[in-house]
């Protein structure tokens, strides 16, 4: 992740982590993450988010994955000519087309595909384009909202029948996908969007290996009783103790500040004194062109004619960020469908804290069971917490505690299982 961006990357906190599960072999998920590093950055393309679950056999899947975030990096901020809209899905189609050819191209990657969810931060608000069945939430004031549209057959067929997205008939596979980067022969790429950010706003683009284990309210909760890190973390955990069938891959991006100042951009974008030296040379050299022209020194009027012409150029280069400000959209793009496509409240419940109290006493009852040597004094201590948080009807602190001390439990165990295989 590009943390060293200068004071751009301030107006947002944020975190990326993948998680191979339980039961694969591989790690299948990729991800993204390109915070805009100057005031021309910020305005013309944002902070950009990816996420990409692979799908095929072998290393196919990993191959593909890896491909889309790589090329929608480079693709959306190589476009400089096209707005924010038709950039970011110009760039998805652009995996596309990379993961089809290298399909057609090599056997060992015949049909492989995979999903892709792009999200941009910008000043006129977030931008998504959504390929699969992977996901973008927002999460603000207590409620969590689903942004993008699964490309399954389960809500395909929700859409057609006009059920709600949560009350799919049981028969229908969960996990066949109707699009996909790669095998989809004639693909559509949904833009969303833009949606006004406010402060606090919260999102999280994740594969289905998140989204499949872990409920949008229970997602939104820890979103909203947490910061990004510790949420992500514990969004993993979560996931991995309901089986961990797939690999679980998630972005999280909090808004806390405007990025920056009208001045910080003002700045940025002043025309440096280095380029007012270069255009007054320039002019120099065109008065010196046109007098050698009218004294009739021709091969002299042409050279500083020539000189003139590069130096114009360079002036025009180093100076194109102010000079060429313009619209970071060229058109306004309403969203393609019926957003939020799902909406749950996330306030802190005394349910979730049930919840995470008997995962707590499961996870210790396994490790028990397994004779495992877990250092809990500091879970105990969280647990002892949480206990006087909900004597208190204090569920944010009660959820939080609950949490850590599952956190802790799992990492005690991540330790112990690498001593192990050592």
């Amino acid at each position: 992740m590009d943390q060293d961006s200068a004071y751009w990357k301030k107006g947002v906190r944020y975190t990326a982590l993948s998680d191979i599960g339980l039961r694969r072999a591989n790690n299948q998920d990729s991800y993204a993450v390109k915070i805009a590093s100057n005031a021309r950055q910020w305005l013309d393309r944002g902070h950009l988010f990816i996420v990409a679950d692979g799908m095929g056999a072998h290393v196919a899947g990993e191959v593909a994955s890896h491909l889309a975030v790589e090329t929608v990096v480079q693709s959306y901020f190589k476009r400089t000519g096209e707005s924010p809209p038709q950039a970011l899905v110009q760039a998805v189609y652009d995996a596309h087309r990379i993961i089809k050819e290298k399909s057609r191209r090599e056997d060992a990657y015949r049909d492989m595909g995979t999903t892709c969810d792009a999200f941009t931060m910008l000043p006129q608000g977030l931008l998504i384009a959504h390929v699969g069945d992977s996901r973008v939430y927002r999460v603000r004031d207590h409620i969590i909202e689903q942004l993008t549209f699964d490309h399954s057959l389960v809500w395909e067929v929700c859409m057609v029948t006009d059920l709600p997205f949560n009350q799919a008939p049981s028969y229908i596979p969960k996990n066949q996908i109707t699009r996909s980067l790669g095998p989809t022969e004639k693909l559509v790429v949904d833009l969303e969007g833009p949606y006004p950010i406010s402060i606090g706003d919260t999102f999280l683009a994740c594969s289905d290996g998140l989204s499949g284990q872990v409920s949008d309210r229970e997602i939104g909760e820890l979103l909203t009783v947490f910061l990004p890190e510790t949420a992500a973390e514990t969004l993993i955990n979560l996931a991995n103790l309901r089986g961990g069938p797939d690999n679980i891959t998630l972005v999280v991006a909090q808004a806390i500040e405007s990025p920056a100042t009208t001045q910080e951009v003002d700045a940025e974008l002043k025309i440096p004194l280095s380029s007012w030296v270069v255009l007054g040379t320039t002019v120099f050299l065109g008065i010196g062109a046109i007098f050698g022209f009218i004294l009739g020194n021709i091969p002299v009027s042409s050279l500083f004619a020539i000189i003139t012409a590069v130096m114009i150029g360079f002036f025009l280069m180093l100076t194109k960020k102010s000079l060429f400000e313009g619209s970071p959209f060229l058109q306004i793009i309403q969203s393609g469908g019926k957003v939020p496509y799902t909406k749950t409240s996330c306030a802190p419940s005394h349910e979730f804290v049930i919840t995470l109290s008997k995962i707590l006493q499961e996870l210790r009852e396994a490790t028990k069971g397994q004779q495992l040597s877990i250092k809990s004094d500091e879970a105990n201590q969280y647990e002892k917490k949480a206990v006087k948080a909900v004597e208190s009807q204090d569920m944010v602190t009660a959820i939080q505690n609950y949490a850590l001390a599952i956190n802790h439990l799992m990492r005690e165990l991540k330790k112990l299982s690498s001593k192990k295989n050592k």
